[in-house]
């Protein structure tokens, strides 16, 4: 008789879980420089205690903690110190001005943030001084001398439970469930607003202990960005499913993390698949001529280049897309791409289900949002019942599979994965430059423009014009410096005449953007 295993029900519970589950084996890799870090499960489960210690000193357990900083070994363990203190994560992008992430920060409600070395003039020029505790992320591990030996060797006869028991504390404390509040995290809405999507404890466990991924890898490299749900909630499930994760600290040694750690899983965007393809191209198989071990790629973010996949197939690569969105939570579609239905996202897993109402996609599961923090308006808009409203328009063919065709709004998707919000970048260039009337913020294949509108005083001269619009190129030069290299506007227009608007005044962004193409 199998006897049912209950599910953690907080991200405490799933940490107790693990400990128990990796005892004995290595989790995680990564390099500096040439050289490769092992990292055992007993080492790992002591940083996060040691670093949830430091948490609890400074009066922050409980609390609203943010983490901002690259992908690193040290932000999953300043992540799990937070939830091992029952606290809320906020994740925080580490390329947004500091005056975005002094707003993100009041916005909701943080009490402290952990900072790499990479983070540290960002939050610096925050000017955060009295308000938030901040936290270097070096400043939570103790070096291996101080341990007085190797961790493995010390940590791995004081079991999770058994520290449980020195601390005095439960499984959780009192009042803390799996309805409580477990992250925030950012991400664009229905609107274009960047909203703080608040999963809970029993959410994000859901998204994290689940088999949907049931292909048999050895090991992932982790490359998307730990403060999206996708980049951290990948780690954990692998952890979950007894893989260990090979960390990518920086992008741009992808293929040399590839030949030196040889990873056999790896979730990419569409840009890195593409770049994957063409170096697999005379890579022969599983990339064994480049030195690699890859067999199974998974690609979600924007549309999937379908014309790759016979040449992966032909390799002995397997190839997923992966469907989902923030709000629905990190249970998400994961379909094994074939050359029969190279475009369908494929059908929802068990644990989700899903429904197409109006020409849009609707799902439902145990890891859907609880909401927008501080935005019940916003909230209400995009969840029915348990049910989320995706924004995507959606079809269905006999067989049950699904095909995404198109956006209910206007959400940028760039290559890259990224979500670009056009409304909220309109609004900042017209709060803060005078000189800009009106303007309209779409892409070009991967490049964002803007269409501008410069408000010309009446009787201004050609010369004047010229004046204007070189004094709102140089504004927008500024604009740039204090962007994310995938939010900056690489291309500018000055249209002639005024916008096209509606009676009520609001933008004709597609007349607008119609008559941008028939420029070209």
């Amino acid at each position: 008789m199998t006897v049912k295993t209950e599910q953690p029900k907080t991200m405490r519970e799933v940490l107790g879980m693990l400990e128990s589950r990796l005892n004995g084996k290595r989790v995680f890799r990564y390099m500096d420089d040439s050289c490769i870090t092992e990292i055992s499960a007993e080492r790992f489960f002591h940083d996060i205690r040691a670093a949830a210690a430091v948490l609890r000193k400074g009066n922050l357990a409980g609390r609203h903690i943010g983490i901002m900083g690259r992908n690193s070994y040290g932000w999953l363990v300043s992540l799990c110190a937070v939830f091992r203190t029952e606290s809320a994560a906020v994740l925080l992008d580490r390329e947004i001005s500091s005056g975005e992430l002094s707003a993100r920060l009041r916005k909701t409600d943080v009490s402290g943030i952990i900072y790499d070395s990479v983070a540290a003039d960002t939050v610096r020029d925050a000017d955060l001084t009295g308000r938030i505790t901040g936290i270097p992320m070096e400043e939570l591990f103790d070096d291996e001398e101080e341990r007085g030996g190797d961790p493995a060797s010390q940590m791995s006869v004081v079991s999770w439970e058994n520290y449980e028991k020195q601390e005095g504390q439960g499984k959780c404390t009192a009042g803390h469930s799996g309805d409580s509040l477990a992250c925030i995290f950012f991400t664009s809405g229905t609107t274009g607003e960047s909203k703080a999507v608040m999963m809970s404890e029993r959410g994000l466990t859901a998204g994290i202990c689940h088999r949907i991924n049931n292909r048999g890898f050895h090991s992932l490299l982790a490359v998307l960005p730990f403060h999206h749900l996708s980049g951290f909630s990948s780690v954990l499930n692998a952890l979950y499913l007894g893989a260990e994760v090979c960390i990518a600290t920086d992008i741009k040694y992808f293929y040399r993390y590839l030949e030196a750690m040889k990873p056999d899983y790896v979730f990419v965007v569409p840009s890195m698949l593409r770049m994957l393809a063409r170096k697999l191209k005379n890579g022969g198989p599983n990339g064994r001529n480049l030195g690699w071990d890859l067999h199974l790629i998974n690609c979600g973010g924007a549309d999937f280049r379908p014309e790759f996949l016979q040449m992966l197939l032909e390799r002995n690569i397997t190839v997923l897309q992966g469907y989902g969105a923030s709000e629905a939570g990190a249970i998400g579609f994961l379909w094994e791409m074939t050359p029969e239905r190279p475009d369908t996202i494929g059908k929802p897993p068990a644990e989700i289900k899903a429904r197409v109402i109006d020409g849009e996609l609707y799902v439902k599961s145990d890891a859907v949002m609880t909401g927008y923090y501080g935005d019940e308006e916003e909230t209400v808009k995009v969840l029915h019942d348990g049910w989320y409203a995706t924004g995507d328009l959606c079809r269905v063919d006999e067989e049950g599979f699904l095909y995404l065709t198109g956006r209910r709004k206007n959400l940028i998707v760039l290559a890259n994965g990224e979500n670009i919000s056009p409304e909220e970048i309109e609004r900042k260039l017209l709060y803060e430059y005078d000189d800009i009337s009106d303007v309209v913020v779409c892409a070009e294949g991967d490049l964002i423009t803007a269409q501008v509108y410069p408000g010309y005083p009446d009787g201004c001269t050609a010369k004047e014009k010229t004046i204007i619009q070189e004094r709102i190129r140089e504004e927008i030069r500024q604009y740039n410096e204090s962007e994310p290299v995938y939010r900056q506007i690489m291309k500018i227009c000055f249209p002639e005449g005024p916008a096209g608007k509606t009676s009520s005044g609001k933008l004709l962004r597609r007349r607008v953007q119609e008559e941008q193409k028939d420029e070209h």
